[in-house]
């Protein structure tokens, strides 16, 4: 079970053998310990030090974000089993393993990018989508035929370059699929407009379901292979959770608006972060898209299971030399 704490005056305490969660002095939720995989907090207040050592006990990660979408700390508790695993982990980061799975990882980006802007097109039939996805398609076929001989920083930045080139065309795709209203012009980090501050927060949800599988396998969050290194930062988590940006949260967060189920009445213009009830809304619909079911490979599975084989492919390649192929849902 993924629990999603948001909002303020929220605390965790435990009874018995329960988490208890509290508003004020209010009870809203007691939940056995040990049907909870992790917990995922937005927003102010505290956790007691028996809930933590509870926490512990039950491995639950306690993940934290703020409320521009900014995944901020995650807690754990000891792991001393995946010594090896981490070792070959930071080791083949830094050489042509490290640049292949960075490879694999944003062509499959860059098709479920192709493939959202073919679905979104469905019903509209824009004769002008198709210059955006044909550059796309011009990316992918360069970067399938990048060589990777050479220095690995220069490749890496090589990649970066036509990730971004893709992304440019995708975002500029997308602005045909929503209303001017909203005000979006191009994809950014520091958002002044609704969409933007949506998917940032969307982001950050995908991100802790992310960072858990990452940390259930045993893997160093911050060790990234195509991110480069920086204190404090997920770098990992930055890496594997681009295949799955556009299917979960990208398509949901359009959806949204495009429904009107999320307004620029849900923007708070002093520092154009979401109010709290379209905060809720995006937590429910994005956790609802990630467990729910899809065809994949001829199979039923979740985007929860495959965000966890991702994880769990990483660590074959790391141990046992296999194969790493990048998750994107064919058209």
């Amino acid at each position: 079970m993924k629990i999603v704490i948001d909002g303020y005056n929220k605390s965790i305490h435990k009874k018995d053998n329960q988490l208890t969660i509290y508003e004020k002095d209010e009870i809203l939720d007691s939940i056995k310990a040990s049907s909870i995989n992790d917990i995922t907090v937005v927003g102010k207040g505290y956790v007691t030090f028996d809930a933590l050592n509870l926490m512990a006990e039950n491995n639950i990660k306690l993940i934290a974000i703020n409320p521009r979408g900014q995944l901020t700390y995650t807690l754990e508790s000891p792991n001393w089993r995946n010594v090896k695993l981490k070792k070959e982990q930071y080791r083949l980061s830094e050489d042509k393993t490290g640049i292949k799975i960075s490879k694999e990882l944003i062509i499959s980006k860059m098709k479920n990018q192709k493939a959202t802007l073919t679905t979104l097109n469905k019903n509209k039939q824009l004769k002008r989508f198709f210059n955006h996805r044909f550059k796309i398609d011009e990316c992918i076929g360069q970067l399938e035929d990048m060589s990777l001989s050479g220095d690995n920083d220069v490749i890496r930045m090589k990649i970066m370059g036509l990730e971004g080139k893709a992304s440019n065309e995708y975002w500029n795709g997308v602005k045909h699929f929503v209303s001017k209203e909203i005000g979006f012009s191009s994809r950014t980090k520091k958002p002044t407009d609704l969409l933007n501050s949506m998917l940032n927060y969307g982001y950050a949800i995908l991100a802790s379901e992310i960072t858990k599988s990452i940390l259930v396998n045993g893997l160093d969050p911050y060790c990234g292979f195509l991110h480069f290194d920086m204190y404090g930062r997920t770098s990992l988590t930055f890496d594997l959770i681009e295949p799955f940006r556009a299917q979960i949260v990208d398509k949901t967060m359009i959806g949204l608006i495009n429904r009107k189920q999320v307004t620029t009445d849900d923007l708070d213009k002093r520092n154009n972060t979401l109010k709290l009830e379209a905060r809720k809304l995006i937590v429910e619909k994005i956790l609802g898209k990630i467990y729910s079911s899809i065809t994949y490979n001829g199979e039923t599975v979740s985007y929860s299971d495959l965000i966890e084989k991702q994880s769990n492919d990483l660590v074959n390649v790391l141990l046992e030399d296999g194969k790493f192929e990048g998750f994107y849902l064919r058209w």
